[in-house]
């Protein structure tokens, strides 16, 4: 009694469900009743009309069994049997019908998914139905009906809707054509799992806007073959070809594991040829691997640096983070906005942003408040030199972790300007440490430089002296004070990529200071997540240094760039303009004199401690504020240097 509830109760949602998909086509066309909206509306295309052809296509491949089995002439004691079998099979194919919950599929949208929920329905009928019969026979038939039947039944259901998707898909590119512009015509480099949900993805989707003329995949195996009626035409280094034969308007890169010099042979290729590039990201950005057209984007330059993926220990991260009052000055910032994102994911209890730029704490916080809706928010406009100001708001706020972002980092600025990098970088440090070890912070994040290596500028020995400044208050606070130091991020406001975007934009040649220059690049989103992991792993005292692969010249950053803005080596100038005030030529990331160990995390390196500091140390600070006021570049940095190395790494000789 139960089941025949079980079963009216879904036919009757089956029969009455309401189909709420419905396509609008606004304009002339969109006003006259075509042949597909005909289908559309009519009863075989709705859930009852497919349950109605299932029972149907059912029961007829009952009947063909017997009749196939007697060669198509049935003798007239089967035909008598005929109908008691169906009156036997067809309640149990109905229970498993339901149970399976087939009538809820789409056929528009039939898949594999699909076709194992069919398979294991006619299966466990006939199985059931065998059972059954071998416990209460009721007539004798052929056994090898019921194996004829089960393969029919699996075909014929399989086959309608078959051509039922087919049928929809032809709707929906007739009806794309009639209301889209031309497509684009894309050519996809990659004839794996992911080049293949990006190729039916398009097939099935025309209002997307593309049209794949073609596959390119260096495996010779799969070069001539067929992927959904799209051929696999040649190997990546026929793009340039392929681009000018088939009138190519875009390239889509769907190799998520692919290498960084894989990107960087596509890349050339596609510049020589004069064409856009979009790529699926690494794997390690595709959310539980999911793969879609949404993905695409356009390759960016961290694509192509030489770098491990990252994973980051979650659980650690969580447990200093969730739930905590978590502070970031120069929230505004490149880093610090990024800080506050990545931070955000972890559901801190309240998240303050703390900057003096209005403008870039309005935007990060406009972000934060569309992304997490439930995210405690608070921003405060503030200098972190207004002692007064900072001690009021962590008063207010209590925070438990606080990120120390806010500085100065431009070198060449600071060395025209070294009162405002001593009094932010170090000053503006001192307020922020005593604050939180005045109002009980639990964890104090201080972000660094490689600039601090061996300093050289005006702006890498305040990071230096902030530093110091941890080993000094760690004798002289319960709030544990943790560094980190690391090199370059690509992306960052006025990095060099930024100033080789506008440079490029104006029609002007990108200037590099030397051609040998190098330096240590990392992607934004990569450094925080490993400060945010340095901070799991810290205690007090802790320096730590962020392991950033090998040094990248700036000359092929600059080479790379152009080639991914579409242009060819040939047809922008690059000029070396000499190395600026303050600026080395390789930068370090640790001193030789420095003892640097393997922590947990093989991307995070702890620089050992070199020893307290005495309270001279602060005199000298003291004293270094009142010289700063004069304004005098190199005496600044003379004054800077004899303190590093008294309190510090001796200076490089």
């Amino acid at each position: 009694m139960r089941v025949q509830i079980f079963l009216f109760q879904e036919f009757d949602k089956c029969c009455f469900k309401k189909n709420n998909r419905s396509e609008h086509i606004h304009g002339e066309a969109g006003n006259k009743k075509n042949s597909g909206d005909m289908m559309s509306s009519s009863f075989f295309r709705s859930a009852a009309g497919h349950f109605l052809i299932d029972v149907v296509s059912f029961v007829l491949a009952i009947v063909f069994a017997f009749f196939f089995r007697f060669e198509f002439h049935l003798p007239q004691v089967y035909a008598r049997v005929i109908p008691w079998v169906i009156l036997r099979e067809a309640p149990l194919f109905l229970i498993f019908y339901f149970l399976f919950r087939i009538h809820q599929s789409l056929w528009e949208y039939f898949s594999l998914d699909a076709l194992r929920d069919l398979v294991l329905v006619i299966t466990l009928e006939k199985l059931a139905f065998s059972f059954l019969y071998f416990v209460f026979p009721f007539l004798s038939f052929p056994r090898s009906v019921v194996i004829i039947s089960y393969t029919t039944t699996l075909l014929l259901l399989f086959f309608v809707r078959v051509v039922f998707r087919w049928w929809h898909e032809k709707e929906k590119r007739v009806e794309s054509a009639r209301i889209s512009t031309r497509p684009k015509r894309v050519l996809i480099v990659g004839a794996g799992d992911a080049g293949e949900k990006i190729l039916r993805e398009i097939k099935t989707h025309p209002e997307l806007g593309y049209e794949v003329v073609g596959l390119l995949d260096d495996d010779r195996h799969k070069r001539g073959k067929v992927i959904h009626g799209t051929g696999i035409l040649g190997s990546i280094e026929d793009l340039p070809r392929m681009v000018r034969d088939f009138n190519v308007h875009e390239v889509l890169i769907a190799i998520p594991s692919a290498k960084p010099s894989l990107f960087k042979r596509i890349v050339t290729l596609a510049s020589s040829a004069k064409v856009p590039l979009r790529t699926l990201p690494g794997i390690w950005e595709l959310i539980n691997g999911t793969v879609s057209v949404s993905k695409l984007r356009r390759v960016r330059l961290e694509d192509l640096l030489e770098r491990e993926v990252v994973n980051l220990d979650s659980i650690a991260i969580r447990e200093y983070l969730a739930g905590r009052v978590v502070l970031v000055t120069g929230a505004g910032g490149s880093i610090g906005s990024e800080i506050c994102r990545q931070v955000a994911t972890y559901r801190p209890g309240k998240l303050l942003l703390l900057g003096r730029g209005e403008n870039s704490i309005f935007n990060i916080e406009l972000e934060l408040k569309w992304k997490y809706p439930e995210l405690s928010l608070r921003s405060y406009i503030a200098d972190v030199r207004d002692r007064e100001r900072i001690f009021s708001i962590f008063a207010r706020e209590k925070p438990e972790v606080v990120f120390h972002a806010a500085a100065h980092k431009h070198v060449p600025l600071m060395e025209e300007n070294p009162y405002e990098a001593v009094t932010n970088n170090i000053f503006g440090t001192v307020n922020v440490i005593e604050a939180s070890r005045t109002h009980g912070t639990a964890k104090f994040i201080f972000i660094s430089t490689d600039k601090a290596v061996y300093p050289a500028n005006i702006m890498g020995a305040t990071k230096r002296i902030g530093e110091i400044l941890l080993r000094y208050y760690e004798d002289h606070s319960s709030t544990q004070l943790i560094g980190v130091r690391f090199g370059n991020v690509l992306g960052s406001r006025g990095s060099v990529v930024e100033v080789f975007r506008k440079q490029l934009e104006e029609g002007l040649p990108l200037t590099i200071t030397h051609p040998e220059m190098e330096r240590f690049f990392m992607t934004i989103e990569e450094a925080v997540g490993l400060v945010l992991q340095a901070g799991a792993l810290g205690r007090s005292g802790d320096l730590f240094v962020l392991d950033m692969g090998k040094p990248i010249r700036v000359l092929d950053l600059a080479r790379n760039f152009i080639e991914l803005s579409g242009y060819t080596l040939d047809e922008v100038e690059i000029q070396f303009v000499g190395v600026r005030s303050g600026e080395r030529i390789r930068e370090d990331l640790w001193e030789k004199e420095e003892k640097v160990e393997k922590t947990a995390h093989p991307k995070i390196l702890r620089i050992l401690s070199q020893g307290a500091v005495d309270g001279t140390f602060f005199r000298e600070l003291e004293t270094l504020r009142e010289r700063v006021k004069a304004d005098n570049p190199s005496e600044c940095l003379a004054l800077l240097q004899d303190i590093i190395a008294r309190f510090g790494i001796p200076k490089r000789k």
